[in-house]
Order: C-alpha cells, then sequence, then structure tokens
C-alpha cells in the first residue's frame, strides 16, 4: 500500500511539473530573437494585428516538433487573422535552425528566446508545447503536448470557432 502511495504521489509530482501553462492563464511578455532576420522583439507584443497566436516550443532535432510545425502552417495559410511563430528552445545556431525550417517547408517566423529565465513563467521545460492565445488580453485558450491529430482537430476547430468571420 506505501509503494502504490508513494508511485500515485511521484506521478502527481511529475504531472504537475509538465503541467505548463493552461487555458486563462495569461502570457508574460520576454524578448525573443527571429533567427531568419535578426530582429529582436517581445513575443507577446508580436502580431498586433492578428486576433488569435500560436506559439510553439521544440527543439530543433525532433522530428514530431518539425511535423507539428507543417500542420501549424497549413493551420496559418488559411486564417490571415492567426499568427504562428516557433521557438526553438534547445539550440541557438540560427544557420541550423534556418536550415530545419526551409527543408521542412515552414515560413511562419522561427525564433530563440533572449531572456535565460523564460522558461520559469512558462514552464515548458523541455517538452514540445503549443499555445493558442488571444490578442486582446493574452490568454491562452488552448494549449496542448505535440499535435496529434486529435489536438490538431481540437486547435483547428477553436481557430476556427474564434476567427470565423
Amino acid at each position: 500500500m506505501k509503494r502504490l502511495a508513494t508511485l500515485l504521489a511521484t506521478l502527481s509530482v511529475a504531472g504537475l511539473t509538465h503541467a505548463g501553462l493552461k487555458p486563462g492563464d495569461s502570457l508574460t511578455p520576454y524578448e525573443i530573437k527571429n533567427v531568419e532576420n535578426g530582429k529582436e522583439y517581445c513575443q507577446v507584443c508580436a502580431y498586433a494585428g492578428k486576433a488569435g497566436k500560436v506559439v510553439a516550443f521544440g527543439n530543433l532535432q525532433d522530428e514530431n516538433f518539425w511535423a507539428d510545425l507543417q500542420k501549424l502552417q497549413k493551420l496559418q495559410s488559411g486564417y490571415n487573422r492567426l499568427g504562428v511563430f516557433a521557438q526553438i528552445i534547445d539550440s541557438k545556431d540560427a544557420k541550423a535552425i534556418i536550415a530545419a525550417a526551409k527543408k521542412h517547408g515552414i515560413t511562419f517566423p522561427v525564433v530563440v528566446a533572449k531572456q535565460k529565465d523564460w522558461d520559469k513563467a512558462y514552464k515548458v521545460e523541455g517538452v514540445s508545447r503549443t499555445i493558442y492565445y488571444a490578442q486582446g488580453n493574452n490568454k491562452i485558450v488552448w494549449t496542448g503536448v505535440g499535435l496529434d491529430d486529435s489536438a490538431s482537430g481540437q486547435l483547428q476547430e477553436r481557430v476556427k470557432k474564434d476567427l470565423a468571420s
């Protein structure tokens, strides 16, 4: 019985450490750098005129992350009021990031964080994560780890509902 309780407590703590941000939470601004053009700007402030924004966090060598970005590329193509960008969390090698984006057909901005402590607020903790947030109040509307078919469908439906008009 003690082993079961210990196991459940450990799983519960592990789940909390990867909980990240959730719908209703606000985004904390921090500075990013676009690897393609070198421009530095506030990631929450980017796409000021867009009704909705999606940011995907992931690792440079993670093919599943790049497959997720390809799904987001298709989603962005369908909505001119949607801003999409990706943040590489494990590398600052601009040449390698640009090459990977081109290889996978990604045309939206791919960035790196300028601030070292950005993850304290976002709690990405090395896990590929996608966050969709509203323009006006920068509140998270939808978030998920990875974009399997189910998660991708949920995100598409939410964007369609929010941006239809």
